[in-house]
């Protein structure tokens, strides 16, 4: 693999370390892939997070797998490794597409697994999706220093934490309305007090009620499938009931979750809504980046069990939309 001599991430180790409170002797495992054709930049990052970890005094071990698309599986030999790792070890994810299903048990989504492990997990996906040209922004992200807009993200985190109620809407057409009594949000800030799990940071979401969100999202930032992500031509609407999908004029959206139906009907919930907050991001058709971005937010369908809600399923779709306005119990939220 030819490094390009450019390709440098400032204060990595920092960051990691920040992040999931990285201390000296931690196990770690890095799971990632060659890369497609010219696009390498999942194994690159995957080096570069191994060099920052060995700073930091870890045991590292770098692990390589085929591509996998979101019906695939683990390796069974990775698989094996990450089973036997103590708790509070280290499970980097930075692959090109998916890191696939759990081969074994109830818990296929691999999120999940490890969580309920008491891993920390960082993982950066479908990396594919990035264009050389983009490298520059997506790096640029990961290096947010959220400490300067903490005080910022604490506030939004109680008024969403004490209300019972959201509405959203965007001048696309957007009006939805969702319960959040009794759940609590959370802040991917790169700050392990909050256990952050991906990269790049900057997002406030929570799993509202399953069974009480109405109306309906224009989505007109990034479309999220079993093919990956991209940038959306055209907007799509998604109309729920009673927290479920009753409505979706999206053809390649429809014919995942048609596949998926097919593996887990949990899909259809509505599992999550997602405020960016990234000041550094930038819409460039790759979820994981994309749904940071300041002045987005997303909805996804399928599993919530790992950030407080109630839907358990092997997949969750993330749903860019943008220039969103919230309420809070009829207050206006300011981002």
């Amino acid at each position: 693999m030819d490094e390009p001599q450019d390709f440098k991430i400032p204060n990595l180790d920092k960051i990691l370390k920040n992040g999931w409170d990285v201390k000296d002797n931690d196990a770690a495992i890095i799971i990632t892939d060659k890369g497609i054709d010219e696009n390498i930049l999942a194994p690159l990052l995957a080096k570069k997070e191994k060099e920052a970890l060995e700073t930091l005094n870890c045991n590292c071990a770098l692990l390589t797998q085929e591509i996998k698309t979101d019906t695939d599986y683990l390796d069974r030999t990775i698989f094996e490794q990450l089973s036997k790792l103590p708790l509070n070890s280290i499970v980097v994810v930075s692959v090109s597409n998916n890191i696939g299903l759990i081969p074994t048990g109830t818990e296929k989504n691999f999120k999940a697994f490890v969580l309920k492990r008491n891993l920390k997990l960082i993982y950066s996906l479908g990396l594919k999706n990035i264009k050389k040209e983009d490298w520059p922004t997506f790096i640029d992200a990961i290096s947010f220093d959220p400490t300067k807009k903490l005080e910022d993200m604490v506030r939004i985190k109680d008024e969403i934490d004490n209300g019972n109620t959201i509405r959203i809407t965007a001048d696309a057409g957007t009006d939805l309305r969702l319960d959040i009594k009794d759940r609590k949000s959370h802040i991917a800030c790169g700050l392990h007090q909050f256990k952050s799990t991906n990269m790049p940071f900057g997002e406030i979401y929570i799993a509202p009620n399953e069974t009480k969100t109405n109306g309906k999202v224009m989505i007109d930032g990034t479309i999220k499938t079993l093919s990956g992500s991209e940038l959306l031509k055209d907007d799509f609407c998604l109309e729920f009931k009673n927290g479920q999908l009753i409505k979706n004029t999206s053809k390649d959206l429809s014919d995942t979750i048609t596949t998926i139906e097919k593996i887990d009907r949990n899909i259809n919930i509505l599992a999550e809504l997602g405020i960016g907050l990234n000041p550094k991001a930038r819409l460039i058709g790759q979820t994981l980046l994309d749904e940071k971005v300041l002045g987005t937010a997303h909805i996804a369908l399928g599993m919530n069990t790992v950030f407080g809600g109630n839907n358990r399923c092997a997949y969750h779709l993330d749903q860019v939309f943008k220039n969103p306005k919230i309420w809070i119990d009829g207050k206006r939220l300011k981002i």
